[in-house]
Parts: C-alpha cells; structure tokens; sequence
C-alpha cells in the first residue's frame, strides 16, 4: 500500500482503514471472481465510503491504491456484463449491483489514474459498443456516457478511442433526456476535430442545462465533490470553452446566460486560478461575436472586471485571456499603464523590431508556434531580399496582445499562415481578424499539406492565392513567386540575394535572430579609428546612388523631364 509522506496521523489512520476494507472485498472477489460475491455482503459499500471521502490527499491515496488492483475493474467489467445483458437470477440484488456500478463511475468523475486504466484495458470501448447497440435503459446510458466524458476529458488517450464512435455521441446528443444530451455534447467536444465543430451544434435544452448546473455547482461547497450527474464548475466552464468553438453555440451560450455566469466565476474570490483563467478564455471565445461584444460593451461591470484582474492578476495566463477579452470587445488594445512592464528586460520580444521604426512599414509573420523553424526559414530569404520582416520568436504573455496590434499597425503586409493548429487558435484568429479589420493587405501561406480552410480561416483566406511552403522544395518554387507578390511592400533596401538551397538547408536558431536585429547597433559604434567617418561616406554614396535611381525612374515615367 502506497502512503504519502504528508499525511496527517490521522489521514494516515483513515487511508489505511479504506484500504485494508477494499482488500478484504477483492479478496473475497479473488477467490470465487463470481456475480454472487459481489453483493453476497455489504462489504461493497466501501466503495461508497471512498466516494464520500472529503477532497484531499486520503482520497488522492486510497483511489491510486484501489486502481492499482487490477480486480477492482474485473468486478467492474462482471457487475457492466451481467447488468446489461440481464444476467442476473432472483439471488442476485441487482440494487446493490446498480450501486456497486455507480460508485465506481464515481470514483473516474475525480481520478485520472483511474480513467487511464479504463482505456488502457478497454473498458471505455466496451461501454460505447454497447451504446451503439442502442438496447441500454436510460440509467446504463448515463453510466455509460459518464464513463466515457471523464476519460475523455481527463486521458486524451481515451479521445482516440472515442472518435471512432461519433456517430453514436451525435445520435445520444438528439436524446429527449437532458442529461443525458449534456454528457453526449461534453464527450463530443473533446473528441471531434475543431475542423469538425458543425458537429457540436447545441440545442436550447441542453444550454439551458448546463447553465442550471453551473449555476448550481457555483453554490456548492467546494470540498464536495460534484455527484453522479452533475458537474463542477470547472467541468462546465471548460467544456463550454470546448463547445464554443462551434460559431452558433456562442450566440447560444451567451443569450442563455453563459456570459454572466462566465464572469460571476471570473468575479468571486473563492474561485480557484484554474476557474477564472477557463472563464476568461470562454468570455473571449464568446467575443469573437459581434452581438456578445455588444452585450460586454453594454454592461460596464463587465469590462471593469477584465480590466480590474488583467492589472491586478500574477497569473500570466489569466491576464492575456482578460487582455484577449478586452481587445475584441474594443477593438484596440488595452495598453498597461504600470510602470513595471516598462523597460522591463524580460518584455517580449520579436526579431527585428529593434529595426523598426514608427515610420517604416515591414512584413509581419503570423504564425503558430509550430511551425516556427519553417517560417525562421521564410524570413531569413525575405530579409536577404530587402524586407524588413517582424515575427515573434518569444511565446509572448501578459502584454502579448499590445506588441502584437503594434506589429499589425506598422505592417504593410501580414503573412497568415496557414495550419490547423493556426485555426484553433484563440490568439491567432485575434490576430488575423485585427489585421482583416486595419485593412491590411494579408498574403495567406499554406503550411500543412491536406488542410483546407474553413469556419473563420476559410472566409478570410476567401478565394484568393495561396503560397504553399510546407516542403523545402515547395519552398524553392514558391518563394521567389512569393517575392513578386511582395513587390516592395516592407522593403528597406536591396542586400546580397542568397541561393534558395542556402535558405531550405539549416535553419537559423532564435537566438542568431537576434544577434541579427543587434548587427546595426553594434556595426555603428566608433570601435576604431575612422570608422565612423568611413560609415558616413558610405551611407552618403548610397544616398547619392538612391537619388541617382529614383531621377532615373521619373525620367523614364514622365519623359518630359529629358527636354533642356
């Protein structure tokens, strides 16, 4: 038996007594593993004990220990079988039987060891086949799909499986009974592709569902634990960020209430981090519509909410979704007013914004972390070719969103690049959506073969040109037609052209991004004798061969100019 080192004695005292209790009833399982010995006694009830334990570290020991005994899914699997093909004779109490099953599905609403073990031996497709079969009484649906939510959203393993029985989920998402709608639509957010999301479509008294539960799960004591079939209030705030993904649910969610209930968690002290940063992430998920940020805009304890925690919070995360929120609801940028953020060495970063200047437009990269080494790539051969190229190369947080609108200001093209990751993202679409909005000039690049743009994505890349670039040697085809696309939007000055081998072979490191966007600043300082003077020379013989050239130019456009 596994004992953790900061147990209390009196912790200690009550996991060994659960545990010496679980052993005794798998023993007698052990030696007979017959439907009789299931419920022969009333020693099955410790399974309800555990059930009823106070959140902590006694139920975090007991239930790592009762999973580490395999027979406890063998009673699991016999007491499934024997339930839900009626095998049971007159002998058999099939009430205590029905317990005995409940209380193991409530032990997967709070383990993720538990959970794992369900996939890993089958159990979760076993209780989904005999879904599909469709012959399980309202009770066993419920069990079943209570299974298959919790490994769902607690293993992404389990996800896998599941995916194989769509189907099944959408056809148990059109169910008359509520609950049983709420379990199937939650599963199925966490199983189907975000590509799929019309697949996700909520109905009326499924919304009107979760929200009674949320609300109901807001008011309970937070050292219960949420029962059979009903949810806590991060189960239901996460799967609603999931659910939101579909553009019709969040006019849905928000109209039946989510909104308020999003920022009444948001709000209260006793929420915890985890609580209040899936909060703010739904309410700027719930933004991306116009009719939701008008109702923000009009209920003013809203945005002083988002401003309130986005200054006050320590929490990164929770402070760029509150920033996210604000940004779409605004439409601009809620710039920081404290003075820590200002010259701060650890502020985010992007290459090449050192070059920049408020009056020189460049080429911005919108880009998914992913594919960051590809697009490194991209911009070292943009920039050997004259442009003045920004990208973030730093997973920026807290003031991601002000760097990120001031790159789209100074940018006179924005390349959107396109993966599916890209789409998921939260920021990513905040991004794109302000650059469509500035009326910026937006260059899509493919950089995920086989995907195809849809949703939000698809209706801003429309119909227009795409540049593939997720192969080296689609990259030494497409880059000089991406050049020409280019033409001198965001260039600065011509420089030495490299060879396309040069660009598709090793990729540059972040770090020689930098020491890059530094070369200027270390190249203009008088290290030695004269060096200031020749740079002055120099820059004057360019200047002189620039004035050259553009006199040249007009000649050749206004021929009048030849006349004496």
């Amino acid at each position: 038996m596994e004992l953790q080192q900061d147990l209390t004695e009196e912790e200690d005292l009550k996991v060994k007594e659960c545990c010496e209790k679980v052993d005794t009833y798998l023993e007698a399982f052990k030696r007979k593993r017959d439907l009789k010995t299931l419920t022969k006694t009333d020693d099955w009830v410790i399974f309800k004990d555990i059930t009823d334990l106070s959140l902590g570290n006694v139920k975090t020991v007991v239930t790592r220990n009762l999973t580490s005994r395999g027979e406890i899914f063998e009673v699991f699997t016999l007491a499934w079988k024997s339930t839900v093909k009626g095998n049971t004779s007159s002998v058999i109490d099939t009430t205590k039987l029905s317990g005995l099953l409940e209380c193991i599905v409530k032990i997967t609403v709070l383990s993720d060891e538990m959970c794992h073990v369900f996939g890993e031996r089958d159990l979760v497709r076993m209780v989904m086949e005999d879904l599909k079969i469709g012959k399980l009484d309202d009770d066993l649906t419920r069990t079943a799909l209570t299974i298959v939510y919790n490994c769902c959203w607690r293993v992404p393993g389990s996800r896998i499986i599941c995916r194989e029985y769509i189907d099944v989920l959408q056809d148990l998402a059109l169910s008359a009974t509520p609950d049983i709608q709420a379990d199937a639509f939650l599963a199925l957010s966490y199983i189907v592709d975000k590509l799929e999301a019309h697949r996700l479509a909520l109905n009326e008294p499924c919304v009107k569902f979760l929200m009674v539960h949320m609300k109901s799960s807001m008011s309970k004591s937070k050292k219960k634990p949420p029962s059979r079939y009903h949810y806590s209030a991060l189960e239901i705030t996460k799967g609603i960020n999931q659910l939101a993904v579909n553009e019709s649910n969040k006019l849905l969610i928000a109209e039946l209430g989510g909104l308020d209930l999003l920022m009444r968690i948001l709000a209260e002290g006793g929420s915890s981090d985890e609580e209040r940063l899936l909060a703010a992430r739904g309410i700027w998920q719930l933004a991306f519509k116009e009719e939701n940020k008008a109702k923000i805009r009009r209920i003013k304890t809203f945005l002083t909410t988002l401003k309130r925690i986005k200054k006050t919070t320590s929490n990164l995360g929770l402070r760029e979704a509150c920033s996210g929120a604000l940004f779409l609801v605004n439409d601009v940028v809620e710039c920081d007013d404290d003075e820590e953020s200002k010259g701060n060495p650890k502020s985010p970063k992007a290459i090449g914004s050192d070059r920049q200047s408020s009056d020189r437009e460049h080429i911005m990269v919108s880009y998914q972390w992913d594919i960051q080494k590809r697009m490194l790539k991209v911009k070292k051969y943009l920039e050997k070719h004259g442009y003045n190229v920004w990208m973030d190369v730093d997973q920026m947080q807290g003031n991601i969103l002000d760097t990120m609108a001031e790159a789209v200001q100074n940018a006179s093209v924005v390349l959107v690049c396109a993966t599916q990751k890209y789409s998921e993202s939260q920021n990513c679409r905040t991004e794109a959506q302000y650059a469509y909005k500035q009326k910026k000039d937006i260059v899509p690049l493919m950089l995920e073969e086989g995907f195809e743009p849809k949703g939000w994505l698809g209706a801003l890349m429309g119909m227009d040109k795409y540049f593939p670039l997720y192969s080296d040697s689609l990259m030494k085809k497409t880059l000089p037609e991406l050049v020409k696309e280019l033409g001198d939007r965001g260039k600065h000055e011509e420089v030495d052209i490299p060879s396309l081998d040069d660009v598709t072979g090793a990729a540059p490191s972040p770090e020689d991004g930098q020491m890059a966007a530094h070369d200027n600043k270390r190249d203009s300082g008088d290290s030695s004798g004269g060096a200031k003077e020749d740079e002055q020379t120099d820059k004057k013989s360019k200047e002189d061969s620039r004035v050259q050239k553009m006199f040249t130019v007009i000649k050749s456009k206004v021929p009048l100019l030849d006349r004496p």
